[in-house]
This record gives C-alpha cells, structure tokens and sequence, in this order.
C-alpha cells in the first residue's frame, strides 16, 4: 500500500488518503557561540496549489550545551483554517528537547555524512482537555544526507507518541540543496501515518527554506540540519 501510494499520490483520492503541500521556512539568527534565536513558519494547502488548511508560526531558542549538542524550546500559535474533525481548531503549542548531529566519515567510496537526530516534548493547549487542541506529545526524528555535496539525497523517520496512547509515524525523502552560504532548501514527500484519533492519514509533498545570519564563525556551516 505504502509504494502504490507514493507513486500514485497526484491522483486524488489515492486508497482514500489525503493529499497536502507542506511548506516551512526557518530563519536562524546566531547571537554567540552559544545561543541562536529561530523565526520558523508553516503553512499548508489541499494540494500543491488548493486551498489553505493550517498555519503555524512562532520563536524558537537553541542553546549549545556542546558543539554538536543543544537544547531547545519554543512556541507556536496554530490557525486551523478548515477544521477537519470534531474538536480540531486555533490552538497554542509549547515545546521543549534535545537536537544533536554527529559526521560521519568517508567509507568505502561512500561520502561523508551528516546524521541528525531530534527529541521534543510537546504541550497543545487551548480548546478542551483530550480534543486535538489539547494534548501533550513526543517526538523524536532521525534524518540522513550528505555532508558537503551542494545537493544531496535526504532520508528520515519520524515517529510520535501521545499520552493517550496514540501514535504516529513520518517516513520521509527527498532532496538537500545548499544554495549559498546562507541558505538551504529540502524538498521531497512525507507519509504521515496516524491512528484515526490522532488525525487522517496523509501524503506530504513539503519544501523547507532556511536562512542563516550569522554573527559568529561556524565551523560547520552551511553542513548542519535545520529545525
């Protein structure tokens, strides 16, 4: 089901899944060594061109507890445009977790790689206790691309975990691009897979910009991952 699907998700209605674009954009500002403040902003649509279903934006802060390590949190305000189900609308999203990426070396012809990872406790709020505007959530991502190959393949999974015993899972693929020294773009496709409580499932063609100004020298740049 999974392949006929990724191969048939331009034609509507494919196996009774829903199709989206999902578009995101982080712009990185690194105050120090140390600290960088994230604008980040979402926004998706029924199809690559349709109608306007949900928006989300708000600051996040990164703090390096070592070079490759950090913690973070942020907030999001969530605008649901067309709610979908019973109990589904505007909420509020707190989050807090751990990002870390580590390189891997060249092995047998194979270039060197960039492995991110990311952990994140999540708190919805705003509508009523146990709806889909009011739950707490974790989530834990893996992704896989190629370090200092301007594009590059990108390979990850994701999986989340509901305190109601509900869960999902996010594989995804596409490609990385490095524009320039400040700037990156992914894009590819994402099947969101869910429990029916915990939403429909879904096909994802998604697209994320990145723009990094940066005040302090980065060792690593632009071959680190984005939020």
């Amino acid at each position: 089901m999974f392949w006929a699907c990724t191969f048939a998700v331009t034609i509507p209605g494919c196996y009774g899944e829903e199709v989206q674009a999902w578009h995101w954009w982080t712009n990185e500002i690194s105050l120090n060594s140390k600290f960088t403040v994230i604008m980040h902003g979402q926004f998706r649509t029924k199809r690559p061109l349709g109608e306007l279903i949900q928006a989300r934006t708000g600051p996040i802060l990164r703090y390096y507890i070592k070079p490759k390590t950090t913690v973070v949190g942020g907030y999001f305000y969530r605008g649901e445009q067309q709610p979908r189900a019973e109990g589904l609308g505007d909420s509020h999203r707190l989050f807090a977790g751990m990002e870390d990426y580590k390189f891997t070396p060249k092995k047998r012809g194979l270039p060197a790689g960039l492995l991110e990872s990311r952990f994140l406790v999540e708190r919805y709020f705003g509508g009523p206790e146990g709806s889909l505007t009011s739950f707490t959530r974790l989530r834990y991502r893996n992704r896989f691309s190629f370090r200092e190959w301007k594009v590059s393949p990108l390979f990850g999974y994701e999986v989340f975990a509901f305190t109601n015993q509900y869960w999902g899972q996010r594989p995804h693929g596409g490609i990385r691009w490095i524009i320039n020294e400040k700037m990156m773009l992914d894009t590819g496709y994402y099947w969101d897979g869910r429990a029916p409580r915990a939403g429909t499932q879904r096909h994802l063609f998604f697209t994320n910009l990145l723009i990094r100004f940066k005040k302090v020298p980065d060792p690593d740049f632009p071959n680190r991952p984005a939020f």
